[in-house]
């Protein structure tokens, strides 16, 4: 088997899209002055300045792929630095990885929180503390009274028990609803067992210079939006709204990432009153030039994106004249992911498919972002054309209706954020037939 694989597969492999990079990773590119907010600086200033013993909530909102997880890896590492202060204990902790985001509900989240606490804390060796409380050992033996046969867990496995009950809610869909029940019906006291620990934890690390602690549960903006007919209007709201109070009990700060369209629901009034702070997403990757002039190749943001390509060849030791037939190539690439840089690296590996070797042709990135545009043929929705054309120029605001915070969590349309936010198509929907003759 060769150990050298050839340039294009080299390249290929540097610009995997779904791969989170922290700030260490030579792939990594800093874009907070094209973005227009840096939210990680806004979070980590005001967890540092909030009082230890009142824990806040943060909401950690953006699109699909705009590159969440990688900023949430640059907070959790300065929180972990004591630059500007003591430094945190920080439970990082993804749901995609153990729980189905297609069908996901609140205790399978209690849950798995639950089984990464104690893990962590554990693995954390803080000094003078144990990841096995007596009320969590309570509760651990009352759920298993009431799954009965349902879950064959060894006696005495508190530590492993609630990370082996996550594994089960995800591997057997068809019991899900009977292991939720038992969940549920200890509910109360399984999340107050959860913070006698993250109690006993805080006290043990005041004795270790350390601030506190940090808690980020990551992967939940991947939760499937669904209509629901049991009182919530659909999956988003009925986690992140009617479960507030609960989400934001959790007696540590705690960071939840959040699908962008729940910050547009016309609940989130409700969300706010239980969160506090208004809620700053992660906006795009701003292509357009100064008041929203049109996009150029001199604009910062299309120097930004260019520079995210660039450090992808570089890892796959490539040069940008090797890869690309010209700059016109790349910049169309970048102009066609609208600022979104998973889509950008999406985009480099469908044409990395058309060709048997470099360079990247522009008849291979036309049939790379051709393949997407195909998709959104068959995915959006008759009904959407019409509201997709308000959205060809930039507009100040979105509505607040179902089809539009559909719109925004499928990626029909991109935030924006230049001081204020603003929102247009995605521009792969440009090309498409069908939008400009709803246009």
């Amino acid at each position: 088997m060769s150990t050298n694989p050839d340039p294009v597969t080299r390249l290929f492999r540097a610009c995997e899209p779904g791969l989170a990079l922290s700030p260490g990773d030579p792939r990594y590119i800093n874009c907070d002055d094209v973005r227009g907010e840096n939210v990680v600086r806004l979070i980590e200033r005001s967890l540092r300045r909030a009082d230890p013993s009142r824990p806040e909530v943060k909401l950690f909102a953006g699109h699909r792929g705009v590159g969440k997880t990688s900023e949430l890896f640059r907070l959790k590492g300065q929180l972990e630095r004591a630059d500007g202060g003591p430094p945190f204990l920080v439970v990082y902790m993804d749901v995609s990885a153990s729980l189905d985001v297609n069908d996901l509900d609140f205790p399978d989240l209690l849950v798995f929180t639950a089984g990464e606490v104690q893990q962590q804390l554990a693995a954390a060796r803080i000094p003078g503390f144990g990841a096995v409380t007596t009320a969590l050992g309570r509760v651990w033996r009352d759920i298993k009274g009431l799954l009965g046969s349902e879950v064959t867990i060894k006696e005495g496995e508190v530590d492993l028990g609630f990370t082996k009950l996550t594994l089960e809610l995800k591997n057997r869909p068809n019991r899900r609803n009977v292991l939720r029940a038992a969940i549920e019906r200890q509910s109360t006291s399984l999340l107050e067992a959860i913070n006698d620990l993250l109690g006993a934890a805080r006290a043990a690390l005041r004795g270790s210079h350390r601030e506190g602690l940090v808690i980020m549960i990551d992967g939940l903006d991947k939760l499937v939006r669904r209509p629901l007919d049991d009182g919530a209007s659909n999956t988003h709201e009925r986690l992140f709204i009617d479960r507030s109070e609960q989400l934001a009990s959790l007696d540590g700060h705690t960071i939840y990432t959040v699908p962008i369209s729940l910050i547009y629901s016309p609940r989130t009034a409700q969300l706010e009153q239980t969160f506090g702070e208004h809620n700053v997403p992660v906006p795009m990757i701003r292509l357009r030039g100064p008041d929203r002039a049109e996009t150029s190749p001199d604009t910062p943001g299309m120097k930004r994106m260019r520079e995210i390509v660039e450090a992808r060849c570089r890892f796959a030791e490539l040069s940008m004249t090797e890869v690309f037939d010209g700059t016109g190539t790349v910049d169309y690439l970048c102009q066609m992911s609208g600022g979104h840089p998973r889509h950008l690296m999406m985009f480099v590996q469908a044409a990395c498919n058309s060709i048997d070797r470099l360079p990247l042709t522009r008849s291979a990135a036309d049939q790379a972002v051709r393949h997407y545009a195909n998709s959104l043929i068959r995915e959006v929705p008759d009904e959407a054309w019409s509201k997709l054309v308000v959205f060809d120029e930039p507009r100040n605001d979105i509505p607040k209706d179902d089809l539009h915070q559909q719109m925004l969590f499928l990626l029909y349309v991109f935030e924006y954020m230049n001081g204020t936010p603003w929102y247009e198509v995605n521009p792969v929907i440009r090309i498409l037939d069908r939008f400009n003759r709803a246009r």
